[in-house]
């Protein structure tokens, strides 16, 4: 599955298809492209693939995209090395970012210090995934390591020191309401979700989907789950759609239009 370019590009046309037809109008896809060589492909030509998808929804929707490449957290240093050095190569070109995803216990953001200084060192975005399942001192190592944002970042309210620092510097959370309940053990339902904590202390909260397939959800349904859960209302819907307008990885241009559209949806 996914291993060829045909196969990539495909995926991620229909991807963007889905997202524009349920009216997004920018988004962000993230992968780990080193696990897409399986049957031969170079990382050139994953990335080059995906790209191509993107490119060509972008040509045929009203939707922009940005593209984040991952580096696992639990594979050797040399491969997230490998993916920041990958990402440098395609900046300007559709890719945005550099992430660390993967599971936290027992493997910290550290390990991959050097990958997120090629990253930095190039101009490239940084985002780790901290804070889900488990670990909220992971959540400070990798503001210290200088994520822009932070992946998920349930566990924040157990460190409020951390908390306080992630409120004053304006670290946009990655919330993905679905997943956050399928895995991080600290949920029984949407409404034990720590997001209605983050809202009120003013940190910048983004709705997400993480994984829209292992899911099966869109950011609609997220949106929708959060507004159920907490009574949300249309400043506050209003908000965590400015916060991610404000927090793309974008050229200021685009997020100047994200933040227009987002204001007359709601006069």
């Amino acid at each position: 599955m996914l291993q060829s370019e045909a196969a990539l590009e495909r995926a991620v046309y229909e991807l963007c298809e889905d997202a524009a037809i349920e009216n997004v109008i920018y988004m962000e896809i993230r992968f780990a492209p080193l696990l897409h060589l399986r049957d031969g492909l170079e990382p050139q030509q994953v990335v080059a693939a995906v790209l191509a998808g993107m490119h060509r929804a972008e040509s045929t929707y009203p939707i922009r995209t940005g593209l984040i490449l991952c580096g696992m957290k639990h594979e050797p240093p040399t491969r997230s090395i490998q993916t920041a050095q990958l990402a440098a190569e395609y900046l300007g070109k559709g890719v945005v970012a550099f992430d660390l995803a993967g599971p936290e216990m027992d493997f910290p953001p550290s390990l991959h210090c050097e990958a997120i200084e090629i990253a930095k060192q190039a101009g490239i975005h940084v985002t780790i995934h901290a804070g889900e399942g488990c670990c909220p001192k992971q959540i400070k190592e990798a503001i210290d390591l200088g994520t822009e944002r932070i992946g998920h970042g349930v566990y924040l309210y157990k460190d409020e020191a951390t908390e306080r620092v992630v409120m004053e510097r304006g670290i946009p959370l990655e919330i993905c309401p679905t997943s956050n309940l399928q895995i991080s053990g600290l949920m029984a339902s949407y409404v034990d979700h720590p997001v209605k904590r983050y809202l009120d202390r003013g940190i910048n909260v983004t709705i997400n989907t993480d994984n829209r397939l292992m899911s099966q959800i869109d950011v609609t349904h997220e949106i929708e789950q959060m507004i159920d859960a907490f009574s949300l209302s249309h400043n506050q819907i209003k908000t965590i759609l400015l916060n991610s307008a404000n927090a793309a990885f974008a050229p200021e241009e685009v997020r100047n239009s994200l933040r227009k559209r987002v204001e007359e949806a709601f006069v």
